[in-house]
């Protein structure tokens, strides 16, 4: 009736039809997303984490058993490495370059080493913070010099310390000298 490697064919097909109709394959159910998380953060052993790996690959949850198989890989470091990325870590965090600390960070991050990122990133705002108010410190200095140039006593008047001057170097505030702000007149 009917060839046999024919059955076998419809049956696979039957079979792997309904696998992936499952209800919830491929979607991270909020005990798969605390089973991963708590992988990610607790699990130290590289074997423990490709089991995981293997399991959510199962379930079609491709990205998070990427994530697990990175985390093996990062735990899995033989030790002279690990000192290694430690120095490069410790290094980043003394510095002052901000697009090298970042590089370092997006490093990290792709080993699955989030921590040690948001640590670096955290050094990156508190880096920029800085920088900012140091800017801000400057232009204060520079207005208070441009506005008194090179340290010159000016009196109310407008006039050097020195007596010279002709009183034209300040405005007084009581005194309004009107702009002409018409532009479309023109008296030529």
């Amino acid at each position: 009736m009917f060839d046999p490697m024919t059955l076998l064919l419809v049956g696979g097909g039957a079979l792997a039809w309904r696998e992936l109709n499952k209800k919830d394959y491929g979607e991270l159910t909020p005990s798969r997303d605390e089973r991963y998380r708590n992988a990610m953060e607790h699990c130290y052993q590289p074997d423990l984490l490709l089991q995981e790996a293997k399991l959510f690959n199962e379930h079609g949850l491709k990205a998070q058993a990427a994530m697990l198989k990175r985390r093996a890989e990062w735990r899995a470091r033989p030790e002279p490495l690990q000192d290694e990325h430690e120095a490069i870590y410790r290094k980043a965090l003394q510095s002052t370059n901000i697009p090298a600390i970042l590089d370092v960070a997006a490093g990290f991050e792709g080993w699955t080493a989030t921590k040690k990122a948001a640590t670096l990133r955290e050094r990156v705002n508190k880096l920029q913070e800085a920088a900012i108010q140091e800017s801000a410190a400057k232009a204060e200095e520079g207005a208070k010099e441009h506005s008194n140039p090179q340290g010159a006593n000016v009196n109310p008047q407008g006039a050097y310390a020195n007596g010279t001057g002709n009183g034209a170097s300040l405005q007084e505030t009581s005194v309004n000298i009107p702009q002409n702000t018409d532009t479309r007149r023109d008296d030529t």
